[in-house]
């Protein structure tokens, strides 16, 4: 795999597997591969591997699992591993694209240079990955963007962005789960909600998953939010 990570302690109980400060869809699938696996060792001590864009963090028992150990059998990995096939579960997620659920539509076509057809177009034209979860419970970070719709945050980020919006930063896109504060750009919204407690499975997307975007009206994502009130789910568009 030719993966060459460095290893860093987290406290007494914890170590961080740095795979450098790139990171793309392919390295992800390879330390997506090395977390499975690892896991699926069953080191005794051994409580949890988290992946993130470009490393790797290991939770452990020190008093059953020595720091070196972890060390050993994570450089046998990167050795004898490939990269995980391109096969997570794909969710097609409604959009409503622009107005008050997207306010930030406008500016973003403007920066890029193109109509706000056009950015729709872009944005809901692709399969993102899902490179990890973070800043918040189920806030899956989704790549990656096409380049002409790549912009910083905003200046000024907001005190409170609904949860489902959909926005944009940098080279990734992501869908709130939940009220809070965000400087991403915010292009649309879907009643897809990423973080519910209703569900039995939690967070809705995993690492590895895909995601793609469907533009919807107004009117049929209030349906969906109702068919997901009575307990209907967004559809997943093809298992793995």
């Amino acid at each position: 795999m030719g993966l060459c990570p460095a290893f860093f302690d987290c406290a007494e109980s914890a170590l961080l597997v740095d795979f450098g400060p790139q990171y793309d869809r392919r390295l992800s699938l390879s330390i997506l591969q090395v977390s499975k696996v690892l896991e699926a060792s069953m080191l005794p001590g051994l409580k949890e591997s988290i992946p993130a864009l470009s490393s790797l963090t290991v939770l452990y028992d020190p008093l059953e699992l020595s720091k070196e150990r972890i060390v050993q059998e994570i450089q046998r990995l990167c050795e004898v591993s490939g990269a995980a096939p391109d096969r997570g579960r794909a969710w097609e997620i409604p959009v409503v694209y622009g107005g008050e659920g997207g306010p930030d539509l406008e500016d973003v076509a403007r920066r890029a240079g193109i109509a706000e057809e056009e950015a729709i177009a872009l944005h809901a034209g692709r399969d993102y990955h899902v490179y990890m979860l973070g800043f918040l419970p189920g806030f899956a970070y989704l790549g990656d963007l096409p380049e002409k719709l790549e912009m910083p945050r905003r200046a000024t980020p907001r005190a409170r962005v609904p949860a489902g919006s959909v926005a944009i930063a940098s080279a990734m896109t992501a869908i709130y789960p939940l009220d809070s504060p965000g400087g991403w750009h915010v292009i649309g919204y879907t009643p897809v909600i990423p973080w519910d407690l209703k569900r039995r499975e939690e967070p809705l997307f995993q690492a590895g998953d895909r995601v793609c975007f469907k533009p919807v009206e107004a009117r049929e994502a209030e349906e969906i939010r109702y068919l997901a009130a009575e307990g209907w789910g967004p559809a997943c568009r093809a298992a793995s």
